[in-house]
């Protein structure tokens, strides 16, 4: 058993040791969005996100927003335990998970899990499953009453191995710890009572060796060296020669959970009783200890249960049923000073020596710090004075050992007080001699803001009233008054002496300057309250004021001044120090400013940054001898040596964390931070995008820039919006980049996705030019159309004259053969009634005369039938039947004999006729009735006129004698030999029915 080194450190001990606890921890709990308070092992990925477990479900961290991953019998892709987390990172980077019951491999292309192995944990309430490590072939873990396994990193099958018998005792809590090392698993097994044995275990020859150190925790150092510990001691082990260098570490249980190494030689130790203790393995020591993650609250108690540091190097502490507490990595070294009373830590004067720093404060008089281990005392100044009132507002050295403080009378009439602190004995005393003659005989209206300026060793500036009086050394120790200038009217409120040696005085309303020996007003160009007053390396006056700051040249004369528009954060001034590389130093109402005086450049330092507050005060600024820069305000002082305020180099590239299309998630297999490329369809471009930088020091500071290539001419700054929306894409190529500065202004890589939005099908290139080459053809068509056109209305008007040509020479014939014939026997018959050639009854006489009467009638009939034709260009068949019906009509009117019936059926149909079709059905019509009328002694004709679907039928019928249709003259039915020729011409059956005594029916069809 290796031996007992009787060294044991007290944490009280270890904390008297240590400053001020200037430690501000970031707390994240249910309240934050983690779905449970108590933590397993947090660790971060590949691509910077944090993962926790917890004891109600696995936890995936962004810096903004948790995502929570629980088992779910529906989805064989989710989680199989919701506790017992713990994680390792193999080569690849690929995130191996081992829970409560199981063992994971966590899918990054998909956001999902491949679950390796499932089994039910024996006798076993609480269990630590743990990774060992990995080889070239195989990952190794430690299953709780189960064994030893080992996963093939290709295949991801889960073999077993001969260890597995060695953990099947029964226990309500049983763990593993260990690593692998060279082929040797060094493995703690505290699965019996939870008393540890450890032992090697050769992978390459499967042999075990128990190894006699009583330990429960164990990690693996570097190639020489491993520690572990138990409940009360530790163990620095040389794993080539098999020892141990053993120290006590507390002589009380220290309720170890877990250790993690943080440095080459530095290990965090777990208690979850005691907090969180930095254990040095070289020197075994206790280096540090924090119990509570709010120093201010003396119920708040750290239970910590794993530690962590991220890629940043902060430190992320998970405990029993707090949540996480995170502790930046102190990349601003920035000192807090302040005293457990709240109210004595609101700030007004200091001045720091070598050793000490001296904080006045309003009714709490002066609190004395070590500059390295924090508060000393608080002095009250009125405790043997009581003519003063205990208030601090100025400091500045007196001789070698004392101090002058300006402080309030008790009366608000009376002046304010000098008073003379001595360092070495912490005596209180007023100063005597002229100075308090002069203070009252100077005061007027008093002072709203008293300075106290060190002009020389030996000689102070300070406002009493409207003047400005130098304080100079003189007999006895004290300081003999001279009235340097009075400001009539005005109410004063800081000096300067700048490095020419001319001096400034502000006031509530401006500046002034000494010019030789005549004082003049600086042109600000409007009245303000100057504050504060310093100098850069070129020699110009900056002027701090409650709304901006002046930065006048040697003339003077304004050359530049900065606002919140251009470079400021906040322009309420309360401080400005040049430090020693000429940058310039500001405070204000939120936080700390500079400005880099070789870059030209602001930066900001805030609250999460370590200072005291945000808010400082007035008159409470001062750079040590050495360089360091104090700045006081509302809760305390901060300190620190600029050039140990370090940049934080860690900039990883912005993460995808969320794409909608019209404000509904986008949905897709892959992770969106793994998505470059987005194939879209017309109707969906609208998209939005939820981006984040897994940059934890201080995500509230992270700052974004994002463009999309195709809309945005130039970067987009965010600030620190996450987030951003493009509506109304049209369709087409776009390139969307994000990228992100952390807390420093560092930038990380860009992150690039292509857009490509889909048009429709009649903006695709194909689809137009298949358009345009429908265009084309069509136009072809067109013209080809349009010729065709033209040449076959060219052919109808020639088919048209042609068939006029043919009516006119049918017409011509109609008129000879009926109209010349009639006239003919007109003419002759008017000759034989002129002069006849025998002599001729009177009887005889007038029946010629009446013949030619009737023949002229029928001529004159003739010719109006005939230009009524030709008149139109075309004759519907409702015309024609009217024309047929006036013409029946007056036929009737002289024969009673019979009785017509004309009816109509063409109301809903239109048919057009030709002018010569119209006469030949108007002559058949005319034949037909006329004949009806001289031979067949009818006493009833029927005539229709219909149509149906443009075609045409007309139906003359009588009851009269008849005829036999049959009999086969050449000379018979002239007449209706006419009216077939005449139904050929226009393209229409002609059909005749008679027999004698049945009477007859003549049909004419529209073919």
């Amino acid at each position: 058993m290796p031996k007992l080194t009787p060294l044991i450190f007290f944490v009280c001990l270890s904390c008297a040791l240590m400053a001020q606890n200037n430690d501000r921890f970031t707390t994240y709990g249910v309240n934050e969005g983690l779905s449970q308070s108590s933590i397993d092992e947090i660790c971060q990925d590949k691509n910077g996100f944090l993962w926790i477990g917890t004891a109600g479900g696995l936890c995936r961290f962004d810096g903004y927003k948790f995502t929570v991953y629980k088992p779910s019998s529906q989805n064989s892709k989710a989680i199989t335990s919701d506790r017992g987390f713990h994680f390792y990172n193999d080569r690849t980077g690929r995130l191996w998970i081992v829970s409560y019951n199981g063992i994971s491999l966590y899918n990054e292309l998909t956001d999902n899990f491949t679950n390796l192995f499932v089994y039910a944990p024996k006798n076993t309430i609480t269990i630590e499953n743990h990774f060992f490590g990995e080889d070239e072939k195989y990952i190794w873990v430690g299953l709780c009453s189960y064994g030893i396994v080992k996963i093939n990193k290709q295949t991801l099958a889960v073999e077993h191995t001969p260890l597995t018998a060695s953990s099947h005792r029964s226990t309500n809590n049983a763990g593993y710890r260990g690593f692998l090392d060279n082929g040797n698993l060094w493995i703690t097994d505290n699965n019996e009572n939870d008393k540890g044995v450890f032992f090697l275990f050769d992978t390459r020859t499967n042999k075990t060796d128990t190894l006699p150190f009583p330990i429960t925790h164990l990690i693996n150092m570097n190639d020489s060296e491993a520690f572990g510990c138990n409940q009360k001691a530790g163990f620095l082990i040389n794993k080539k020669k098999f020892s141990s260098q053993t120290t006590a570490i507390s002589q009380n249980e220290l309720n170890l959970i877990s250790i993690t190494q943080s440095s080459q030689h530095e290990v965090l130790l777990c208690s979850s009783t005691q907090g969180l203790y930095y254990y040095d393995t070289h020197s075994a020591k206790i280096t540090k200890h924090i119990s509570a993650t709010d120093p201010e609250n003396k119920r708040s108690f750290l239970y910590a249960r794993c530690a962590y540091k991220d890629n940043s190097g902060n430190l992320w502490i998970g405990s029993r049923s707090e949540g996480i507490q995170k502790l930046n990595y102190p990349y601003k070294k920035i000192k807090w000073y302040h005293s457990d009373s709240t109210n004595a830590n609101n700030t007004f004067g200091i001045y720091a020596d070598k050793d000490d720093l001296y904080v006045g404060s309003q009714a709490h008089g002066l609190n004395v710090y070590s500059r390295s281990k924090g508060f000393i005392k608080n002095i009250t100044l009125n405790k043997t004075i009581s003519s003063v009132v205990n208030n601090a507002y100025t400091i500045t050295p007196y001789g070698n050992d004392q101090l002058l403080i300006v402080d309030h009378s008790a009366r608000s009439n009376d002046a304010n007080r000098l008073l003379v602190y001595s360092r070495s004995t912490s005596k209180i005393g007023l100063l005597g001699g002229q100075v308090p003659k002069a203070f009252t005989q100077y005061w007027g209206r008093g002072n709203l803001r008293h300075f106290l300026y060190r002009d020389t060793d030996s000689s102070y500036l300070t406002n009493i009233g409207e003047y400005v009086l130098r304080l100079t050394a003189c007999e006895k120790n004290n300081l003999c008054p001279e009235v340097v200038a009075r400001f009539s009217g005005e109410t004063l409120s800081n000096c300067f002496r700048d490095s020419r040696g001319m001096l400034w005085v502000s006031t509530y309303n401006g500046i002034f300057f000494r010019d030789a020996d005549t004082w003049k007003r600086a042109d600000l160009s409007k009245n303000v309250e100057v504050k504060t007053i310093n100098e850069d390396p070129a020699g110009n006056i900056w002027l701090g004021t409650a709304s901006e700051i002046f930065v006048l040249n040697k003339q003077p004369a304004v050359i530049q001044h900065y606002t919140e528009e251009n470079g400021l954060v906040n322009s309420h001034l309360y401080g400005i120090l040049r430090d020693d590389d000429g940058n310039m130093w500001f405070s204000h109402n939120k936080g700390l400013s500079v400005y880099r005086w070789k870059e030209k450049t602001f930066q900001h330092l805030s609250k999460d940054d370590g200072l005291q507050s945000s808010e400082f005060n007035a008159g409470a600024f001062f750079k040590a001898a050495d360089g360091e820069l104090f700045f006081g305000g509302i809760n305390g002082v901060s300190s620190f040596y600029p050039r140990e305020l370090l940049q934080n180099p860690n900039a990883p590239s912005v993460k995808i964390t969320g794409i909608k299309l019209f404000d509904e998630p986008y949905k897709t297999d892959t992770a969106y931070w793994n998505i470059r490329k987005l194939e879209l369809l017309y109707t969906e471009n609208s998209i939005s995008f939820e981006f984040a930088m897994p940059e934890f020091t201080n995500p509230l500071k992270n700052r974004y820039l994002f463009t999309m290539e195709g809309v945005d001419d130039k970067w987009i700054d965010a600030g620190d919006r996450r987030f951003t929306r493009y509506a109304g894409l049209r369709p087409g190529h776009y390139t969307f980049k994000v990228k992100g500065a952390n807390n420093d202004g560092v930038f990380g890589n860009e992150t690039i996705i292509s857009i490509t939005i889909i048009p429709p099908f009649w903006q695709k290139s194909w689809f137009i030019l298949l358009v345009i080459v429908f265009f084309i053809l069509l136009s072809v068509g067109v013209g080809i159309s349009i010729q065709k056109i033209r040449q076959k209305k060219a052919m109808q008007a020639l088919e048209v004259q042609h068939k006029i040509q043919l009516e006119r020479e049918r017409i011509s014939r109609d008129l000879h053969d009926n109209v010349g014939t009639q006239l003919s026997l007109i003419s002759k018959n008017i000759d034989g009634a002129i002069d006849p050639l025998q002599n001729v009854s009177d009887a005889e006489r007038i029946k010629n005369l009446g013949f030619i009467s009737q023949t002229s009638k029928e001529v004159i009939f003739t010719l109006r039938e005939t230009i009524w034709a030709l008149n139109k260009e075309e004759i519907s068949l409702e015309e024609l039947s009217d024309k047929l019906k006036s013409f029946t009509q007056k036929l009737f009117e002289a024969n009673h004999s019979c009785r017509l019936l004309f009816t109509e059926d063409i109301a809903n149909d239109s048919v057009i006729l030709s002018p010569s079709e119209a006469i030949h059905l108007f002559r058949i019509c005319q034949e037909a009735i006329a004949n009806s009328l001289k031979y067949a002694n009818a006493s009833r004709m029927d005539i229709n006129i219909s149509a149906v679907n443009g075609k045409y039928r007309i139906s003359i019928a009588d009851d009269g004698i008849g005829f036999d249709t049959h009999i086969d003259k050449p000379t018979a039915h002239y007449g209706l030999a006419n009216m077939q020729y005449r139904a050929g011409e226009i393209n229409c059956d002609f059909l005749i029915d008679s027999m004698p005594g049945k009477g007859t029916r003549i049909m004419i069809n529209k073919k």
